[in-house]
């Protein structure tokens, strides 16, 4: 498998907090199955989630070391999962955030609790210049909630979605994991990730169990192409454009 949202790169952001419990992630991402994870720390503009990139580099080259010393067989890339902002473009071009491993795929977070008035418009810029936004955990937002429609208006623009695999568990709440299965049923989601945190997520107690309970809803080749097929075409920045429903 390859994971395309995770917060593995230490004390940057709510994600791992320490060079210890980061390489705990990455030793048990191996044992579940990982072949290869893009790291993707928060970026949200005027917040204390704006990390020095210099910093940052140096944390994943330390955490590549370990996964070389340690023989892991699990590859590294970066990325960031982006809030959703007007100068994603500038910011990008000035080196500040990262598409999934200079990639034209963009994995943007929204507001939880309501559908910001420009967000049309937003996508719609990003997508004239070339980029594919990846919606990260669409099953979260509340007016996905309330509103499938809206769902049908953001592929048509050419965006692509990502579930959290957990959300089948009921870790995010019912309504959640009611439109997960919504969206894993009627096949939305182009990506399953694991966005994980910290090394006590209930995703490593639980793996087994939730990726039975996806298959049945799926299948295995479906899952495959989730959780392998669909994530390597974005690091290869090849194209999925067909893959929309």
């Amino acid at each position: 498998m390859i994971d395309i949202h995770s917060h593995v790169i230490y004390e940057i952001d709510d994600g791992s907090r320490s060079y210890e419990e980061s390489l705990s992630i990455l030793k048990k991402m191996t044992a579940m199955g990982y072949k290869a994870l893009v790291c993707t720390p928060h970026y949200i503009t005027g917040s204390k989630y704006v990390a020095n990139n210099t910093n940052k580099f140096n944390k994943m080259q330390l955490l590549r070391d370990f996964v070389e010393k340690e023989n892991l067989n699990l590859h590294l890339y970066l990325g960031n999962e982006i809030y959703i902002d007007s100068e994603i473009e500038s910011l990008i071009q000035k080196g500040e955030i990262y598409s999934i491993n200079h990639s034209r795929y963009l994995l943007i977070e929204f507001p939880v609790s309501r559908l910001m008035n420009d967000l049309m418009n937003l996508l719609f810029l990003l997508r004239n210049k070339g980029y594919v936004p990846i919606i990260a955990h669409p099953e979260r937002y509340l007016y996905f909630q309330e509103n499938h429609e809206l769902l049908d208006k953001f592929i048509e623009m050419g965006c692509l979605f990502q579930g959290n695999f957990s959300c089948i568990i009921g870790k995010y709440g019912e309504h959640t994991k009611k439109l997960f299965l919504y969206m894993l049923k009627n096949n939305y989601y182009h990506f399953l990730a694991t966005d994980v945190h910290h090394e006590t997520d209930i995703l490593f107690l639980k793996f087994n169990k939730i990726k039975k309970m996806i298959i049945k809803e799926i299948d295995e080749k479906r899952f495959q192409q989730l959780t392998y097929t669909n994530p390597l075409k974005v690091i290869r920045n090849e194209s999925l454009e067909s893959l929309n429903n």
